[in-house]
């Protein structure tokens, strides 16, 4: 019997969660080898690169991995020619980004230019996958590279090796995870690949403005990490990029769930036509984002001395005041799974032109109190303005939402919406 449309979602937001398990597992062993072997300052070196890595690795992607998976959700009969176009989007943007590391980072060596390539090619198939609702695969994929990272990180350690060399693992293992993501691809990939003017430039009126708007939140994300690192040095990334790590991890649950939404959503984009379906998901999605976004920031508040102390182990005192920042950093946790659930929603119903000014807000304020508060308070000053940030785009973005859906959602039923998925998935389980 075929999976509802309920069932499609359970099921990918589940694998999505069942396989970032291992992946989280394996990244964080890595993070615990990195820490006892480099130390604060190596640590601290380590994570800077691996953040501007971040930053150009979404110069590469503008968008076109969100716009893509939307449109062909959207299209299905025309996915070949969308695919066709969207590769030659990576391509563009990739090279782009490339030639934009080499002029900000002229030391840069040729890995990292390298890794931007092979990870579009990775964003690609995952595109791909999200857009027929395949999450397992993308999962899957992550699971290899993530493994791979960890077994390559503790091979260069026993080596001796220092960080350059344990930053090449990276690209090593994204050549190696694409490998195994275009085998699990073999035969279900059919597109037409042909530069169509015609289709290619209204997507491109698409995709410059989801991508300008990613990348200022990629930036609003990491920027942070990139001013210590220049104000405060090494000592303050290490510090504030270790307990940043458990952030990152905290926060791939709203991305799932939405992730899985995000093609059901687009194909529901005609709010006259789909409103009712569109108001009542949205509350079905803000009442899991609500009630699981509270519990793991309480959790992890509670538990923050004990997941900093498995993480540096015997450096716990270099590392010990990332126990505070962690703490700091879970009420952002909390916001930002609501934030989660309205840029996603705004994406996928077309509105990402609006929602630039929405990143640029933050941006702005985040660059302008980061600069104030980090010479003074150092990763402390930085986490907190991570907190009033995810609260200023929550605050802007549930105003749009509202204007656009005419829905505010209710604070009080989600113990009705988690007693019909618990039917849900017990009914899945039974009919499989």
């Amino acid at each position: 019997m075929a999976r509802s449309l309920t069932g499609k979602i359970a099921f990918n937001t589940v694998v999505q969660i069942a396989g970032k398990v291992v992946t989280v597992f394996f990244a964080l062993l890595t993070t615990v080898l990195l820490v006892g072997y480099l130390g604060k300052t190596g640590f601290g070196d380590y994570i800077y690169v691996i953040t501007l890595l971040i930053l150009f690795g979404c110069l590469a992607d503008w968008g076109t991995s969100t716009i893509g998976a939307r449109e062909a959700a959207k299209n299905p009969s025309r996915q070949a020619v969308l695919l066709g176009q969207f590769f030659l989007f990576k391509a563009v943007f990739s090279f782009l980004a490339v030639i934009g590391l080499l002029l900000f980072l002229p030391r840069a060596v040729i890995w990292m230019a390298l890794f931007l390539l092979f990870k579009s090619g990775r964003d690609f198939l995952a595109m791909v996958w999200q857009a027929r609702l395949q999450m397992h695969k993308t999962a899957i994929v992550d699971m290899i590279a993530s493994g791979l990272i960890l077994f390559i990180s503790w091979l260069f350690v026993r080596l001796g090796l220092g960080v350059d060399q344990l930053l090449f693992g990276y690209l090593l293992a994204t050549v190696l995870a694409l490998g195994a993501g275009i085998f699990l691809m073999r035969g279900q990939l059919h597109w037409q690949f042909s530069f169509q003017p015609a289709i290619f430039k209204p997507l491109l009126g698409e995709v410059l403005p989801m991508g300008a708007i990613l990348l200022m939140f990629t930036i609003d994300n990491k920027i942070d990490t990139l001013m210590l690192g220049i104000i405060k040095g090494s000592d303050a990334v290490g510090i504030y990029g270790l307990a940043y790590r458990v952030y990152d991890v905290l926060i791939l649950g709203a991305a799932f769930l939405m992730n899985a939404l995000l093609p059901v959503f687009a194909r529901w984009g005609d709010v006259e036509q789909w409103g009712s379906k569109l108001r009542q998901t949205y509350q079905k999605a803000f009442d899991i984002l609500l009630v699981g976004g509270f519990l793991l920031a309480a959790t992890v508040y509670w538990l923050a001395p004990v997941i900093i102390g498995l993480l540096a182990r015997q450096r716990f005192v270099e590392f010990a005041q990332a126990v505070e920042v962690m703490r700091l950093l879970t009420v952002a946790v909390f916001l930002a799974y609501l934030n989660h659930l309205t840029g996603y929603t705004i994406v996928a119903l077309g509105k990402q032109r609006p929602y630039f000014l929405v990143a640029l807000s933050a941006l702005i304020f985040n660059v302008t109190a980061n600069l104030v508060v980090i010479p003074r308070f150092s990763y402390y000053g930085a986490a907190v303005v991570t907190i009033f940030t995810e609260a200023l785009v929550l605050l802007i973005t549930t105003v749009f939402i509202f204007k656009l859906l005419h829905f505010v959602p209710s604070l009080v039923s989600f113990p009705r919406t988690l007693m019909q998925l618990t039917k849900q998935a017990a009914k899945n389980v039974f009919l499989s």
